[in-house]
């Protein structure tokens, strides 16, 4: 039996391709890759020649850094202002364990008709580019400040060398330059210290420009700036201190000056500081508690009459830690530790809402946040009073309740220099 032999034909469609024809296909495509990569290859290496290098040929060695400067009013009424500059090899040396005693900064001034002419002056005894970003205090004379800083903050927010994240300071009772002058034996450059100072006792850094500024623009706000002062020190040197806060008018005026515990408790309606020591005296128990307050919380909720009356009643709160006890009281018992937190809230209730009566009567500037606090809880009646703001303040009922809430009494409860049985428990 014999049998037929069919032959199978197969049938590719036409988007398929026979091997043979698929390796004909890609052939060519390879050269071409192989012929343009040569020309790629070049073109990488220009990018990378063109895009490393100094385009503006500012080298480091031609630029002296500025980390703080000053401006201050002269008595014919002319500009001063100063800067302190860095000399990279005096630090570098003292960094390596060098001795000499040399200042690893200096001060160069200069005075004109305006700041940007003094700006110029003191460029003119430069042999390098100013570079401004390492910048972080701008110091203030107290007679300028005085006089209005509304010239030299045009010319400030012009300039894109300034930075945002920068803290301005007014000097209580001196001049700006004096500030730069006075050494702290704590930083190599003394430009940094007030600025440390005032994180270390709970403030925030690096915001009171950017503040001022906001402050300015915003309807029915006045802004504030912190202050630094300069005391005698233990020895015969002189050092800086943080003193409190400076408020300023409309007009950019120097109105009058927070003291520290009352700039502190502005802060604390604000929520910008990270802790505070409150201290007072006891009357039932003949002695004070020490408390270091933490976790703070602010409210404000304001209320409107018929007749435009506002009222705005201020809550605070945080969590507060026994750090000293003066008394007999053995503060491990609820009762004793009940009578203290009760002292304490009533007593700064009236601390804060005297600091209040201070901004509103003596200054008249709202530097609380009462105008924001109106305008988002009340927005139509507030567009019908913010014309008059500045009157309507001084005349603001304010209640202040502080619920501060004794969480720790320290390592021991009884104090440990009275005798066990003069102890109240």
């Amino acid at each position: 039996m014999e049998y037929a032999y069919h032959p199978v034909i197969r049938f590719y469609p036409k988007s398929f391709a026979s091997p043979q024809r698929t390796k004909t296909r890609r052939q060519p495509r390879r050269r071409s890759i192989m012929k343009h990569r040569p020309t790629a290859f070049l073109f990488l290496i220009l990018c990378i020649a063109l895009t490393t290098g100094c385009w503006d040929r500012e080298e480091l060695s031609d630029r002296v850094f500025d980390l703080a400067a000053s401006t201050d009013l002269n008595k014919d009424g002319t500009y001063l202002t100063a800067g302190q500059f860095i000399i990279p090899s005096r630090i570098e040396q003292s960094s390596k364990g060098g001795t000499g005693g040399e200042k690893p900064y200096f001060i160069e001034t200069g005075s004109g008709k305006s700041p940007l002419e003094a700006i110029q002056k003191a460029r003119q005894k430069l042999s390098r580019i100013i570079t401004r970003s390492h910048r972080r205090n701008y110091y203030i004379g107290e007679d300028l400040a005085k006089h209005g800083i509304k010239d030299m903050l045009d010319a400030f927010s012009r300039d894109p060398g300034n930075r945002i994240r920068m803290d301005i300071w007014v000097v209580k009772g001196n001049t700006g330059l004096e500030a730069l002058q006075v050494p702290y034996p704590l930083e190599k450059v003394p430009a940094v210290a007030s600025l440390k100072i005032h994180k270390a006792v709970g403030g925030t850094s690096g915001t009171s420009y950017l503040d001022f500024m906001i402050a300015s623009s915003t309807e029915g706000s006045c802004p504030t700036l912190p202050v630094v002062d300069i005391v005698q020190g233990d020895s015969s040197q002189r050092t800086i201190r943080f003193y409190g806060r400076a408020i300023f008018n409309h007009d950019y005026k120097l109105a009058g000056y927070l003291n520290f515990v009352e700039g502190a408790y502005r802060q604390w309606i604000l929520k910008r500081i990270s802790y505070l020591d409150v201290e007072e005296n006891i009357p039932e128990a003949g002695g004070s508690v020490g408390v270091i307050v933490t976790n703070f919380g602010s409210k404000l909720k304001s209320r409107i009459s018929s007749e435009n009356k506002v009222k705005m009643e201020i809550e605070l709160s945080g969590v507060g830690h026994v750090s000293e006890n003066n008394t007999n009281l053995d503060l491990r018992g609820q009762k004793n530790l009940k009578l203290v937190q009760n002292t304490i809230n009533k007593k700064t209730s009236e601390h804060v809402l005297e600091m209040v009566t201070k901004v509103q009567k003596q200054y008249g500037a709202d530097v609380l946040g009462f105008n924001e606090a109106l305008n988002r809880q009340h927005p139509r009646e507030w567009n019908k009073i913010k014309g008059q703001w500045d009157t309507i303040f001084q005349d603001i009922k304010v209640t202040v309740n502080v619920k501060v809430n004794l969480k720790s009494v320290g390592l021991v409860g009884p104090p440990l220099q009275f005798k066990e049985g003069d102890i109240n428990k």
